[in-house]
């Protein structure tokens, strides 16, 4: 499987959701996904082109946009492409519906992700918070407008 074949396939399988598709060498794949449709996508990666392994999924805050994007990182054990997959929410209500029932591993991602960022993830299994203290809970560290942010007290150890 190459990386165009990759993309004219979830071009031509899901024509409304897949946009700004880009082929970055012949191994590594971008496109953006409608948010409403992410489960849909993921399952036909997944079923249909073997990308059977979700890497990463993040999340990166566009404050000038008033934007924070849901970012997916899928490979796969059949063949070298990985895919980068690309959701925009908005920052004031940032959800999208998760996807631990295709990558059972979203799940700890996901609970990370809701808990710095303040992404609600729709239908997930256990999204509870997982690694910052009481006090800190709905304050959403890592994004850009966080009262800490950037935190320039850390010392550069290397």
């Amino acid at each position: 499987m190459d990386a165009k074949k990759i993309i004219d396939s979830i071009s031509t399988e899901f024509p409304d959701s897949i946009s700004n598709t880009l082929i970055d060498s012949d191994i590594r794949i971008s496109a953006y996904v409608s948010a409403s449709d992410v489960v849909n996508v993921c399952k036909y990666l997944k079923d249909n082109l073997q990308f059977d392994h979700l890497s990463c999924e993040s999340v990166v805050d566009y404050i000038d946009r008033d934007e924070l994007e849901n970012v997916y990182h899928i490979a796969s054990y059949i063949h070298p492409v990985v895919l980068t997959l690309k959701a925009i929410l908005p920052r004031d209500n940032p959800e999208i519906e998760s996807i631990v029932e295709v990558y059972w591993n979203a799940n700890w991602y996901e609970r990370e992700n809701y808990e710095l960022f303040g992404v609600k993830y729709i239908n997930h299994p256990d999204l509870r918070h997982l690694v910052l203290p009481e006090e800190m809970l709905g304050e959403w560290p890592l994004r850009k407008d966080y009262e800490g942010f950037p935190q320039n007290t850390a010392k550069n150890l290397v």
